[in-house]
């Protein structure tokens, strides 16, 4: 295995000509985040350290600043098509990331004789269950197959693939979670409590697990994101296992690029395909619609505006080209007082 797997996919296509074109689902829906992602040296020598090692990538920055959408442009770089995106909550329990287990609903449909036979159809594999799923040869797993799942790749079965998971959010979880997240990640392993063992097709008792993770081919193995918006301190252990990423607010001129990259984008998901390619921001606007947006940053708003409020003001500014900027105000001004700032940063350009 050579070192810069991903930045050679990002050099061999620096306008992401290709991984636009690439179909990417999310948790099992197509998607159209991570187009037009802008790709820095460091955050391709981060993800090339990554998979080399085998270890997550901790990308930590404000919010708003790309880190979640990095896990989705690294799928469709390197043409990998499922990702699966695992949302941290304050309960979150890091077994959690394998699969859900609904007993109540399983209670209920069997008092009222709906249901409640196969266990399985109760099961739900989340994010890092699917990516270990999807990393292993159908037969090796087929025990945990059951109920609903047993379609799982039953008919033109592509083989092990890599896919990527991405946990968002990880501060928002008690302390221990990360600590337990690591273990869980290491092992990539996990056990269905709730499935009685089984017999296998050649007659051997089989455990209602995966197998060990070490047995996952390093090309198959899932590539793992964790964000951090260092809203707390997290476990120095933790820390060590990690490959570190910082992603700094972008600057003036990788904002104009996102902008430009990712404002068709935008307008498609509110005009459709037809309507928005009859809309265009002229670059004097652009860098206006920019610099407006610094600017507001700058005076310390109460809730600082992200790319995503960006892309809304970039696509208000497109629809209404004779609008002043004042117009785009309400996509990147979340509190009363920040609107009052907003104000006066639009009138310090005229």
């Amino acid at each position: 295995m050579t070192i810069g797997e991903f930045s050679r996919a990002v050099e061999q296509d620096p306008r992401s000509e290709a991984a636009d074109k690439s179909i990417l689902f999310e948790n099992g829906y197509q998607t159209s985040r991570g187009l037009g992602y802008v790709v820095n040296g460091d955050f391709a020598r981060a993800v090339d350290a990554a998979i080399a090692l085998g270890r997550p990538l901790l990308v930590a920055g404000e919010p708003g600043c790309g880190k979640t959408e990095l896990g989705h442009a690294i799928a469709r770089h390197l043409q990998i098509p499922r990702l699966h995106l695992y949302s941290v909550k304050s309960t979150s329990d890091a077994n959690e990331l394998f699969y859900a287990y609904d007993a109540i609903k399983r209670f209920r449909e069997s008092q009222g004789g709906v249901g409640g036979a196969e266990v399985g159809d109760y099961v739900e594999f989340q994010a890092l269950g699917r990516a270990i799923l999807d990393a292993h040869e159908r037969d090796r797993i087929a025990h945990l197959l059951r109920g609903a799942h047993a379609d799982y790749r039953a008919t033109n079965d592509p083989g092990p693939a890599r896919s990527v998971v991405v946990i968002d959010e990880i501060d928002k979880a008690s302390a221990d979670f990360a600590n337990d997240l690591l273990h869980e990640i290491e092992g990539l392993r996990f056990r269905v409590k709730e499935f009685p063992a089984m017999n296998g097709p050649d007659g051997l008792k089989r455990e209602p697990e995966t197998p060990p993770g070490d047995a996952i081919a390093p090309e198959h193995r899932p590539i793992v994101l964790i964000t951090s918006n260092e809203e707390r301190q997290l476990p120095d252990a933790f820390l060590r296992r990690c490959v570190f990423l910082d992603v700094p607010f972008p600057d003036k001129k990788t904002l104009k690029t996102i902008v430009e990259n990712g404002l068709i984008n935008r307008l498609r998901r509110m005009l459709g395909r037809d309507a928005a390619a009859r809309h265009r921001l002229d670059p004097a606007r652009r860098d206006a619609l920019v610099d407006f947006f610094l600017r507001f940053r700058g005076v310390g708003p109460q809730k600082a505006p992200g790319i995503a409020e960006l892309l809304d003001a970039a696509a208000l500014a497109a629809i209404a080209p004779d609008k002043p900027l004042e117009a785009v105000a309400p996509a990147i001004v979340k509190t009363r007082p920040d609107g009052k700032k907003a104000a006066d940063a639009a009138a310090t350009m005229r």
